[in-house]
């Protein structure tokens, strides 16, 4: 039990040192981080966008070929539930895009805290 608890005070110490040592090391490294993550984000939103747009053309277009579709059968109903599930997924590609640069400064605000946001 003893040594158990000599290991634990010297982890705590080791702890302590290394965290003293990376907030210098993150002041210089926050900017890199900020460009990185606002390049992942403008990465996210042309995809994200394009996919968005073309899930909406895709599930408007189905959904209107269900309606034309007689109701006998399981087809039509499938049909439009892929076509609702095309639409509602453009929508969350939408939130996701809009909601990048939010995301982005919320995690560099928890990083640094000091680092200004960048445009991206």
């Amino acid at each position: 039990m003893i040594a158990l608890r000599k290991y634990m005070n010297y982890i705590f110490l080791l702890v302590t040192a290394g965290s003293m040592f990376a907030g210098l090391a993150s002041a210089a490294a926050s900017t890199s981080i900020s460009q990185q993550l606002c390049g992942i984000v403008d990465t996210i939103r042309s995809i994200i966008g394009i996919l968005a747009l073309l899930l909406f053309i895709a599930g408007g277009a189905l959904y209107a070929v269900a309606h034309v579709m007689p109701a006998a059968g399981n087809l039509k109903g499938n049909l439009q539930g892929w076509s609702v599930g095309m639409i509602v997924g453009g929508v969350v590609g939408l939130i996701i895009v809009l909601t990048a640069p939010w995301v982005l400064s919320s995690i560099i605000g928890f990083a640094g805290g000091k680092v200004s946001v960048p445009k991206c």
